[in-house]
């Protein structure tokens, strides 16, 4: 019987060298969340830490790196860490089974679109666990604050998370195309549009699918999102790197 969620991969965080464990979930139960719309979402957590319990006291770092936003540093990251929680107590009660071949050739044949990285970053994870699973796909969106560090083969397949014009224009001079999130009444760049669900919120991730990595397709900018409090946090941040540069 096909169940929500698998295990695809326990191991060695390509950050830290903590353990870590890939999740991938909505095969039966597709996510709520209207901006993604119905992907396949993955989870990267630690093994050892429920998440929020990371957050706040930034354990977090074999699934997070040194991203900008986390709780324990500008506290203005968009997840909601209920979701995450309630798949790690999951995962440790053992409901998820192991992924297989057989969940690989349903991917395979239904061609579900992926969300690399619903929470986490997907390069904590070797890009061949990855790689087996975005080609059964063939559609997938993926974003990572690492773009500075990482194996730039990512370029492929996730967007560099960038937080300002200059950053933008650094991670694009090195062959990454970049996804901006800005304040609301920030003035997009000549070669960025707005995130086509903010523009128009019936258009889904799992049908525009632009933030799928290295292409012709132009950067994407998105206005801060999410909880009033961690939008207020980000636009402080912003102010505090502006004045900073």
């Amino acid at each position: 019987m096909l169940r929500n969620g698998y295990v695809v991969w326990e191991g060695a965080s390509l950050i830290d060298g903590s353990p870590i464990v890939l999740i991938l979930t909505g095969f039966v139960n597709p996510t709520s969340n209207r901006k993604t719309g119905r992907q396949l979402q993955s989870w990267i957590l630690s093994q050892n830490y429920v998440p929020t319990y990371a957050a706040k006291y930034g354990l977090d770092n074999s699934i997070c790196g040194d991203c900008p936003l986390k709780l324990s540093k500008t506290g203005s990251c968009y997840v909601n860490l209920l979701t995450p929680n309630n798949i790690y107590r999951s995962y440790i009660a053992g409901n998820y089974p192991k992924f297989s071949e057989k969940e690989l050739a349903l991917l395979e044949h239904y061609r579900y679109p992926i969300r690399l990285g619903s929470y986490g970053d997907p390069t904590a994870i070797p890009l061949e666990i990855w790689e087996s699973i975005i080609l059964a796909s063939g559609k997938h969106t993926g974003y990572t604050h690492r773009h500075k560090s990482c194996d730039s083969r990512w370029q492929e397949y996730l967007m560099a998370s960038v937080h300002s014009i200059p950053e933008a224009k650094q991670a694009q001079k090195q062959g990454w195309r970049t996804f901006r999130i800005i304040a609301p009444d920030a003035v997009l760049s000549d070669n960025e549009i707005l995130c086509r669900h903010t523009e128009d919120d019936r258009n889904s991730c799992s049908t525009c699918l632009l933030c799928d990595g290295k292409s012709s397709k132009p950067n994407i900018a998105d206005k801060a999102h999410g909880l009033n409090w961690k939008v207020s946090n980000f636009l402080k941040y912003l102010e505090s790197t502006s004045n900073s540069i």
